[in-house]
């Protein structure tokens, strides 16, 4: 490499004497002169390379290698074996050079086609320095760029990491908002003028073309002398050098502006981030109209406009990036899998969307062809229509949705993807929308109000045309500029834009809401209601619809609250207790007395508190009776076995649901067997299922024995109640229990098994055996809902002929509405009995009777019913307790097996049980005792609270 330096040099030298001698001719100078200024130019390297030594290490490394690097092609031509091979390819050698002159004679003029390959040897050696001294200028400048932009983005990552970190409405991110713009503002010049530069074409020194014509030696084909090759050979290594440097320029343009924009991006992020989270004054002012206000606008619209300079200067470079990676295989195999998995999506949604109809129709058909509930068959009949009214556009909206997550990253990378799947996602909305508004207007056609059908649709169609066009903006804006400023002021404007569409449609129902109103209120004489009959048809009763709006609107909002608190059980029993706590505070001395009056035979048939041997006769409420039929039709047309399991309260109506089954059953043979005492061994429940069958002797041996005779008979339904009888809490009182079971599963296949069992015995056997697996069904009967108690009891005293007056329970006897106040507080007593007995036709009825009194021909008062007192459950010792807590376990208990289940004594069970009769809390019934109706409720809180029975 020295040699090389050194061998340049001196090419060098020889060639800047040989011009400054030509140049010498040409001008009149005399040869010492034009021999020192050729010393003096051949000295300009040196000189420059130690300017740049004195500017640094660095800049010296680099001037060096510039000017080196400039002169590579140029000096190569000047080395021996380059001048050899010039020489030995242009022919055969020049003559030897004259002989030196004598001083004082004149020098030989040279010829002209030398002269003019001097001067272009100047020349070139112009350029030469030239494009050495751009190279080190940018590459200082780069170098200076890097530092610059290093100290950038560490502040940047700073204020960012602030920015996260700072609490919402806290002083900290009010100070930290107006770094970040201060920043931002000392960044936009930088950022200006990179895009400036990258928009400018580059341009580094170059070679002109000669300023006269070739000589007829230059032409193609002829030989060229050596300084004419060498020329040639140094115009082409400037030439490369400076399409090189122009190259660089260009890519050095684009990356100072990528990382200027990346810069400015993370800046603005972390400004939107802020403004999310200043405290409620600073987020006024810098979301105001004001100086700050439009600062914040023109750095949102600044960075719009800079990111549309980038985007549109890109697309070069995007177009060769595209070109780039299409020679990438593993990014063709990835853009074809993306590709095959969109196209997939394509397809099927352009053939559901083909067939959907087709297949709603199908599925519905198929659903028709499994079920068999009538209530389900609507259910499925009113889903088909709505899906079909929607089905196209919730098939456009899935489209969507499928062909943005097949896009994958790419949708995530691509700003301009990501902004027209959200438009295009508001617009689907739209339409989803619109298509649910007409299936329900359209539902409504036989319904009184179907006559406004169209007039409902079109303001719909209104609000949700400025809907989507507010979404739209918003989304718009969000993409171009983020959730800053602009989103913010179109959100005001949709706000404030609000009130001319809402103006528009109060002017579009005026005469509606009038109609509504008087007709709601149309014995009102308040000066509402006057005002609306008066200003109906002048001008000024526009607002004053607007009030009778307001007026409506709140009527429904509280109800709509009201029926939504009274959706909860809790909110029930609150209001149940306030009103009790009211009419005993205004009508205390209305209590009726514990003893009911003496009423009307013919009301005390229509409600009786005994199970009920006509179904007819009662209200039609068996929940999931049809469930039943269903299974009983199953066994009837097939060898399947058939059996279901009844599970209920006491007083829940067990008995009234097993008669009210077997008047369904039809002509399938019925047998009733009740268990009225307790069976603890094989023995007696085959016993007494024996001799309750007439089965014969033989069958009478054991459960097996039983189980085979019966399956010899003829098909029957066998009803069981109170099967709680078979088993008791204990050590060793499962054998009846378990023979019944065996019973069951083995005769199933002849017999159809519907059994009632309690509920307080049904969870004991739960937690003891995991549950009655043998039969196939177990129906659970839920509390009644309050409109339904509210339905047996006025809706019986009514159906009888009898009328009821609430007087005595008007907490206002002054109320404008005597009939609609009346109403009002039938419900709230309706939902104080049903509160009390726990959702138990059998108490409800109970104490509802001993809520009426006679008052006239056919005429009944209702009074505060009285129930008995809690505090003398609070009284009952631990004994006491504990048997009154086996009796609710068990459902009824006589004292033997009251001493078997708690392990006490059979004497102090029996006096415990003697304490509970004499209290009213518990009856005897030859020898078997129950919670009485009057008292079931009370227990069964006062247990509970205990915790002695599960709730």
């Amino acid at each position: 490499m020295r040699r090389r330096d050194k061998t340049c040099s001196a090419g060098f030298r020889v060639r800047a004497a040989l011009a400054a001698a030509l140049l010498a001719v040409v001008v009149g100078l005399p040869a010492a002169g034009a021999a020192e200024d050729g010393g003096a130019t051949a000295a300009v390297a040196p000189g420059r390379d130690a300017a740049a030594a004195d500017a640094g290490p660095d800049a010296a490394v680099v001037a060096a290698d510039g000017a080196r690097g400039a002169s590579a092609a140029g000096d190569a031509a000047a080395t021996p074996d380059a001048g050899d091979a010039a020489a030995e390819t242009a022919g055969p050698a020049p003559a030897p050079a004259p002989e030196p002159q004598v001083a004082g004679s004149p020098a030989p003029a040279p010829a002209p086609e030398e002269a003019r390959i001097a001067e272009e040897l100047a020349r070139a050696e112009q350029v030469q320095r030239a494009q050495a001294s751009l190279r080190l200028r940018e590459e200082l400048a780069a170098r200076q760029r890097r530092r610059d932009a290093e100290e950038r983005r560490a502040r940047i990552e700073e204020l960012g990491r602030e920015a996260r970190e700072a609490d919402r409405g806290s002083q900290a991110a009010d100070a930290l908002l107006q770094r970040v713009m201060a920043e931002l503002q000392s960044l936009r010049p930088e950022v200006d003028a990179a895009l400036l530069d990258l928009t400018a074409a580059p341009a580094a020194p170059r070679l002109e073309p000669p300023r006269e014509p070739p000589a007829a030696g230059d032409a193609p084909g002829v030989a060229q002398p050596p300084e004419a090759q060498r020329l040639a050979a140094l115009r082409r290594a400037l030439s490369d050098e400076a399409d090189t440097l122009e190259v660089e320029a260009r890519r050095a343009a684009r990356e100072r502006a990528e990382e200027a924009l990346g810069a400015e991006e993370a800046l603005d992020g972390a400004r939107e981030l802020l403004l999310a989270r200043l405290s409620d004054a600073r987020r006024d002012e810098v979301l105001g109209v004001d100086r700050e206000g439009m600062d914040q606008l023109r750095a949102e619209l600044w960075h719009t406009a800079a990111r549309a300079r980038w985007y549109g200067l890109r697309r070069d470079s995007a177009l060769s990036d595209a070109r780039a990676a299409l020679r990438d295989p593993f990014y063709i195999a990835a853009a074809i899998a993306r590709g095959g998995l969109l196209l997939a999506v394509i397809l099927a949604a352009l053939l559901l969307a083909r067939r959907r109809q087709r297949l709603l129709d199908g599925a519905q058909a198929a659903l028709g062809r499994v079920l068999h509930r009538p209530r389900l068959l609507r259910g499925v009949g009113r889903a088909h229509a709505a899906l079909s009214a929607v089905s196209g556009p919730l098939l456009f909206l899935a489209a969507l949705v499928g062909v943005h997550a097949a896009l994958g990253p790419t949708a995530a990378r691509a700003r301009g993807i990501e902004l027209g799947y959200s438009l295009l996602l508001w617009y689907a909305l739209y339409r989803l929308a619109l298509a649910a508004a007409r299936h329900l207007v359209a539902s409504r056609e036989a319904s009184p109000g179907a006559a406004i059908g169209a007039k409902l649709l079109r303001s719909l169609q209104t609000v949700a045309r400025y809907t989507l066009a507010v979404q739209l903006l918003l989304a718009l804006a969000e993409g171009v500029a983020g959730r800053g400023y602009l989103h913010h002021a179109v959100g005001r404007a949709a706000w404030l834009g609000a009130i001319p569409l809402a103006l528009l449609l109060m002017r579009r129902w005026r005469d509606d809401i009038c109609e509504a109103y008087l007709r709601v209120r149309v014995n009102d004489a308040g000066p509402l209601a006057e005002a609306v009959r008066a200003t109906r048809r002048r001008w000024y009763g526009f607002f004053v619809a607007i009030v009778a709006f307001v007026a409506l609107a709140l009527a429904a909002l509280s109800r709509t609250a009201r029926r939504f608190l009274l959706g909860f059980e809790s909110s029930h029993r609150v209001l149940a207790f306030l009103f009790r706590r009211r009419l005993e505070r205004r009508k205390g001395a209305l209590v009726a007395a514990e003893a009911p009056s003496a009423l009307p035979e013919e009301l005390l048939a229509c409600l009786p508190e005994q199970p009920i041997e006509e179904p007819a006769r009662g209200l039609d409420h068996y929940p999931d009776l049809d469930q039943f039929e269903g299974l009983l039709a199953t066994w009837r047309d097939s060898a399947q076995g058939g059996s279901l399991l009844l599970v209920g309260g006491a007083g829940s109506g067990k008995t009234s649901w097993l008669r009210a089954a077997e008047h369904r059953a039809g002509e399938i043979p019925c047998q009733r067997i009740a268990l009225r005492q307790r069976l603890l061994t094989e023995g007696d429940v085959v016993a007494v299922l024996g001799a309750a069958l007439d089965a014969p002797r033989g069958a009478r041996e054991g459960a097996g024995a039983l189980a085979a005779w019966l399956r010899t008979q003829p098909r029957r339904l066998f009803i069981v109640d109170d099967l709680e009888h078979l088993f008791l809490r204990g050590l060793d009182t499962w054998g009846a229990w378990e023979a019944f079971l065996e019973i069951v599963e083995h005769s199933t296949p002849r017999m159809f098994w519907l059994c009632a069992i309690a509920e307080h015995p049904y969870r004991y056997l739960l937690f003891a055996r995991g549950g009655a697996i043998v039969f196939r069904t177990i129906v659970q009967l839920a509390p009644w809902p309050e409109p339904k108690l509210g339905e047996l009891l006025g809706g019986r005293v009514r159906a009888s002929g009898f009328t009821l007056s609430f007087d005595d329970l008007l907490l206002d006897e002054d109320a404008a509405d005597r009939q609609a106040y009346a109403t009002a507080t039938e419900r709230d007593y309706n939902r104080l009995i049903w509160d009390y007995s726990q959702g138990s036709p059998r108490v409800a009825l109970h104490y509802w009777l001993r809520s009426l009194r006679p008052a006239g021909d056919r005429r009944l008062r209702v009074q505060l019913f009285r129930g008995p007192s809690g505090d003398d459950l609070e009284e009952l010792g631990e004994l006491e307790r504990f048997v009154l807590a086996s009796v609710v376990w068990h459902d009824s208990l006589t004292t033997e097996e009251a001493s078997i289940s708690l392990g006490f004594p059979r004497l102090p069970c029996e006096n415990a049980l003697s304490r509970l009769v004499d209290l009213g809390v518990i009856d005897d019934l030859g020898g078997r005792h129950r919670v009485t109706t009057r008292w079931q409720s009370a227990v069964t809180t006062f247990l509970l609270r205990k915790h002695l029975i599960q709730p």
